[in-house]
């Protein structure tokens, strides 16, 4: 995908050698036209807008009493559907090659047959991240407004990816005039509101993310640092080192220990909305419509980016419940967008049950790490249980008792940590109860964890993690 100068510079040489027809792919009418304007200034040569509904057998008409001239129409869309049309657009650019002049069709739909094999293509991008960090500079500058710094600028530019020209002036514009005014958390605020410019889709759901609070995954956490930077990077010094942006992390492992809660952290941490892909809502009845679902999935996500996705139970969404050929297609689809998507789209998704992921899902290239997370720690129970004290009990606990609550609740999840907390919280609120220690330790004693639960599931899910994946813990 070429940003504008890439854009003008291809235009420019197909412009000195006359091709034909240029088809010029964008959704953006007015970075088009400017397009268009740069390479008249650069060529030195005149150039005819047609900024309405064309009348090709006019046209043809213009391009018979001129040589070397440059056409620009910008209202095409539509017109293959009358041949005769089709036939007068044929002519024209026919006669075109014969008069040294050349023809840019500007559209974001797909041209017929006729004309595709007479001309070239140029796709013209969205703003790229150079571009998008001279328009913050030139409204801040407009604007007189100095509440970002450099660095700032450059992180802004990433989080505003995937908007038109249009669209980021309007996010600018809607951050400056709120309450908080143009700073960079407000217009982080301002960006995570993304599907209300690009819609909805039903297989894709934003989930709202508030402050998120995660104990243990130290190893998650401090891989997760590294990984920031490198998302954020710009693309030429990724490209320098043969670099691309980080793609995310399969989490496998033990229902309740934090998982799905990573997603929300990442989000909350690197100022990106988060969005659930539910692939189960892609499958259809109807021959063809599972594959179209996907497509418009994937786009909608590529549109949104950069954001983080979260596929939850991915071995249920991708599991033979749906035993049939397009259910095959759609994972071979998925999997290879999970190899060779390009967009910033920061991927975590989780899994509770191994063995009925596909092997192919393991494939390097498709996550950048597989991490297994274990139940945890006595040290990791302790960090929980002061964690989740602190956040709904009026009660403060001693070092003591929160080391003899982490002892008591050997086996548990954090899932479990947290009921049994809240269980006491509940009552502190709904009877008046003081929420003691005493009272804590009742609740745990009668908790039956998971470990108790389940415990054969969880030794074969450790053998696994200990042979095929990384600690989330850091532990080993």
């Amino acid at each position: 995908m070429s940003d504008f100068q890439t854009t003008v510079r291809e235009i420019i040489t197909y412009v000195k050698i006359r091709t034909p027809l240029i088809v010029l792919h964008t959704r953006e009418r007015d970075r088009a036209e400017s397009v268009v304007r740069t390479v008249s200034d650069k060529t030195g040569l005149a150039v005819e807008m047609y900024k309405s509904a064309v009348d090709f057998s006019c046209l043809t008409d213009d391009v018979n009493k001129k040589k070397n001239a440059v056409f620009a129409l910008f209202e095409t869309d539509g017109f293959e559907k009358d041949r005769a049309s089709v036939k007068s657009a044929v002519k024209a650019v026919r006669l075109a090659a014969d008069r040294g002049c050349v023809l840019v069709f500007v559209t974001d739909e797909p041209v017929c047959e006729e004309l595709s094999r007479l001309g070239v293509f140029v796709k013209l991008g969205l703003p790229s991240k150079k571009e998008r960090e001279a328009m913050i500079r030139d409204f801040m500058a407009e604007e007189q407004i100095r509440t970002l710094p450099p660095e700032k600028i450059s992180q802004s530019a990433v989080i505003l990816g995937g908007y038109t020209a249009m669209q980021l002036n309007t996010v600018m514009k809607y951050t400056l005039n709120t309450d908080d005014g143009f700073t960079y958390e407000n217009l982080c605020k301002t960006a995570m509101e993304k599907d209300k410019i690009f819609g909805r889709n039903p297989a894709v759901r934003r989930i709202k993310v508030r402050g998120v609070q995660m104990a243990g995954m130290d190893a998650v956490k401090e891989w997760l640092l590294k990984k920031q930077k490198i998302f954020f990077s710009p693309d030429e010094e990724l490209a320098a080192k043969f670099l691309h942006p980080p793609k995310g992390a399969l989490m496998v492992g033990v229902p309740g220990c934090g998982k799905s809660l990573t997603a929300r952290l990442i989000s909350c941490e690197w100022h990106l909305p988060l969005y659930r892909f539910d692939i189960g809502a892609v499958f259809s009845a109807s021959a063809g419509e599972s594959e179209t679902n996907l497509r418009r999935a994937l786009d909608y996500i590529g549109s949104v980016s950069p954001c983080i996705v979260w596929i939850d139970e991915i071995e249920k969404e991708l599991a033979a419940g749906h035993d049939n050929e397009a259910a095959q297609r759609i994972l071979g689809a998925v999997l290879f967008w999970l190899q060779e998507n390009a967009e910033r789209v920061f991927l975590i998704a989780t899994a509770n049950d191994v063995t009925k992921l596909p092997p192919e899902l393991f494939r390097k290239g498709r996550f950048d790490e597989v991490f297994f997370v274990d139940l945890p720690n006595e040290a990791e129970r302790k960090s929980a249980i002061n964690l989740f004290a602190k956040l709904s009990l009026t009660v403060r606990l001693t070092e003591e008792e929160m080391d003899a609550l982490a002892k008591i609740s050997e086996g548990f999840s954090y899932a479990d940590i947290e009921w049994a907390i809240k269980t006491v919280a509940e009552e502190e609120y709904t009877l008046g109860m003081c929420g003691s220690y005493t009272r804590l330790d009742s609740v745990f004693q009668r908790t039956v964890g998971i470990l108790s639960r389940n415990r054969e599931y969880i030794e074969s899910l450790r053998k696994w993690g200990e042979e095929c994946a990384t600690p989330a813990s850091g532990r080993k």
